[in-house]
This record gives C-alpha cells, structure tokens and sequence, in this order.
C-alpha cells in the first residue's frame, strides 16, 4: 500500500507534484515546509556550534600536553583554524540545500511558479553534477599541488630552522653570519616558492584557461617595466651584504650622509644620523662609495684626523706637544693606539700639522672633534702660539691670541 500525504500517493508529493492540491492545503504544506525549513537551521546551527566548541576544548587539552610554545602558538592555533573554517563552510552547505530545497518545495505548491521550481531544482543539479565531473578530473592535478606544497613547506620549514639557528648563534658556519643568514632565509625561502610554483602551474586547475593566461601575461608585463631599476638595486644590495663591506650597528659615511646602520636590506638601508634623523638610501648609494668607521682591521683602530696650520716661527716640537697635550685632555680619545702627529704640508706661510687620533665611539666625531678643536685651542692660547688660519698675511703688532679666562 502507498503511503498519502493529504489523501495524495506520497510519491507525488516528493515529485513535487501538487496540482491537484486545494488552496487549504497549499497553505498547510507551505507552513509545515517553513517550520521544517526554522527546524533545520536551527539544528545545523547548534550542531555547528556545539562542533566548533568541542574543538576549542580539545586544542586547549593537546595545548597543556604540548611542552613546546612554538608549536602551541603556531601549529595548534592553525589546525584549529583549519578545522574551524572547515566546519564553518560544511555547515553553510548545509544551510544552503536546505535552503534550495525548502524554496523548490514552495515554488513547486503554486501552479504559477512552478515551472520555476523545475528549472531551479534541474538547474541546481545539473550545475552540482557539472562541478563534481570538474573537481573528479581535477583531483589529479589538485593531488601533485598539495604534494608539491607539502614537501616545499616542509624544505621551507627546514631552511627556515637552520638559518634562524645561524642568525641565533646556536650553529656556527664558515659561508654565513648573522645579517647574510637573513637575507639567504630570505632569497632561499623566496626562490624556492617561485620554483614550486613554476612546476605546479601546469598542474592548477584551469592553468590553461584564457583568463589564467591573461593575468600570468599582465603580471610578466608588469614585472618586465618595474624590474629595470629593481633589479640593479637588488644587485647592488647583494653585493654589499655577501661582500661583508657593512653590517647593522656599522657607522659608515656615504656623500654627505654619516650615521649608523640600522637596517640592511636588499634594496635599501636605513641610517640613524648624530641629529637622530632616519635617512633610508638606495643600495646604489652604499655602492657607490662609502667610509666604513666600525670595520678596521684586526688589531688596529679606525683613526680620524684634524688639521692645524702653525707658522714658521714657532718650533714644531712645541706644536707636536700642544696637539698631544689636547689629545690627552679629551677623554673619548682612546690611549692605544696613542694619538701621533704628522706635519702634512709646509706651505709658503705655515707648516700643516695633522693630529692622528681613534675615537672610542666613531659615532660620536662630531661631538669628539668639537671638544678636541676647543682643547686644541686652549692649549695653543695658553702657551702663545698662534694658529695661522686659514690665510697669513703679516705678523701683527699684537699677538692674534685671546685673553686667559
């Protein structure tokens, strides 16, 4: 015997045949399929929520196992997510065929929409059945991806951990330091994504497709206009990090521009100046020439220089005294190597003297020469020298010398 719906065969009404329904019962099937309808979304939203629950409860029991703050801040955090997401996106399809399905119900109860319901329930399942064929011929492809994606991830992960340990000082190696450790994490991790993306790129689904194509020739055009001066610069980049001319911390001098290093990148630097200004250069800056203060030799000192003119007249023994006398009064002078004195030039009126010196703080010039410049002149007052600069042009009948204070 075949079970009725409202004195019906009850396959006809899941054939969504109800043309012979009354008003009063097109009315009935319509509220009982919307309160189903409420029903079920109410269930696949507590289902939903109760799932979601039941994984925070679980991260947070394998988190108090897991020993390792990496691994509970990094790892757990994105399974969790994963399997949020994942739960996330089967509930909305959930609710999204009970939505086509109660709205084909409702459209299939009026004789006027019900050609409608037809389409749309035909329509639905000819779209789903198109898009399974897709996904069944794509699983090959997706299949070498993800393989391709776990074993690169996995190399990542590798060269990620031996240069941060080489940047970290925990393993030593004869080819990297700390500053070319970084940028080589950097280039390797880069290299080696843009390989894995070149192998797997036949295999992506709809790779051969017009659109995949027109963007992969956008990009490669926009690359080839950009990469003319983004290439020197790189160039210029790596060729001052793995020459190991400079380093972070180094005070160098470049054209005008005198600070410390702050940041050494690929493409740039930053230098932090005596004025507390932030200068970032180009790479074909660096390149081009630059003083290295922080980065003698070993055993030596960077030394610094400043000059004096002195006059004939006034024996050069006493001026080489005075200069190391001054010398010996600045404390951010350093003792070894002791400050010399070398007489650079004998001019027409005057004898350059030269005060040969290595600052504890190559940073601090600025600030070390204008406490030197002002002992140098105390010095050379006190003891009756004059200082013939930057011109002489006759002996005066007073002595140019300041008063004692």
């Amino acid at each position: 015997m075949i079970p009725t719906v409202f004195g019906h065969p009850a396959s006809a009404v899941l054939a969504l045949s109800f043309s012979d329904l009354s008003e009063r019962h097109v009315v009935i099937a319509l509220a009982v399929s919307t309160l189903l309808f409420a029903a079920a979304i109410f269930v696949i939203w507590r289902v939903r929520r109760a799932v979601l629950e039941w994984i925070d409860r679980q991260t947070l029991a394998w988190t108090r196992r897991i020993e390792s703050y990496r691994l509970r801040r990094v790892g757990l955090t994105r399974i969790r997510q994963a399997a949020r997401i994942l739960v996330r996106l089967v509930g909305g399809a959930a609710l999204f065929a009970a939505g086509i399905v109660w709205l084909t119900f409702v459209l299939e109860l009026f004789a006027a929409t019900r050609e409608w319901g037809d389409q749309l329930a035909e329509t639905i399942l000819r779209e789903f059945a198109s898009v399974a064929r897709s996904a069944v011929a794509a699983v090959p492809g997706i299949g070498v991806v993800a393989a391709l994606f776990f074993v690169v991830r996995i190399i990542h992960e590798l060269l990620n951990h031996y240069f941060v340990a080489i940047e970290e000082g925990e393993v030593k190696s004869e080819v990297f330091d700390e500053v070319t450790a970084e940028i080589t994490r950097r280039l390797a991790g880069v290299g080696l994504w843009l390989a894995a993306l070149i192998i797997a790129y036949p295999y992506i689904p709809g790779s051969d497709s017009a659109a995949f194509k027109g963007i992969s020739l956008l990009a490669g055009l926009m690359v080839s206009l950009g990469s003319t001066n983004l290439v020197g610069q790189l160039v210029n980049g790596l060729m001052i990090i793995y020459s190991h001319a400079v380093r972070p911390g180094d005070f160098i001098e470049t054209g005008q521009i005198e600070g410390t290093i702050e940041r050494l990148g690929l493409f740039s630097c930053s230098l932090r100046t005596a004025q507390e200004e932030l200068v970032v250069l180009p790479n074909s800056t660096l390149a081009a020439g630059l003083k290295n203060f922080s980065r003698p030799r070993e055993g030596k000192a960077a030394c610094l220089v400043t000059a004096v003119t002195i006059g004939y007249d006034a024996p050069w023994r006493q001026v080489h005294q005075l200069l190391l006398a001054a010398a010996g009064e600045v404390t951010a002078i350093r003792s070894e190597p002791a400050p010399f004195v070398r007489q650079a030039a004998l001019d027409d009126f005057y004898v350059k003297y030269e005060l040969v010196f290595a600052p504890g703080d190559p940073a601090q010039r600025r600030v070390l020469l204008s406490a030197l410049h002002a002992a140098i002149q105390d010095r050379f007052h006190a003891a009756g020298v004059q200082i013939m600069s930057p011109h002489y042009l006759g002996d005066p009948l007073v002595p140019k010398i300041p008063p004692a204070p």
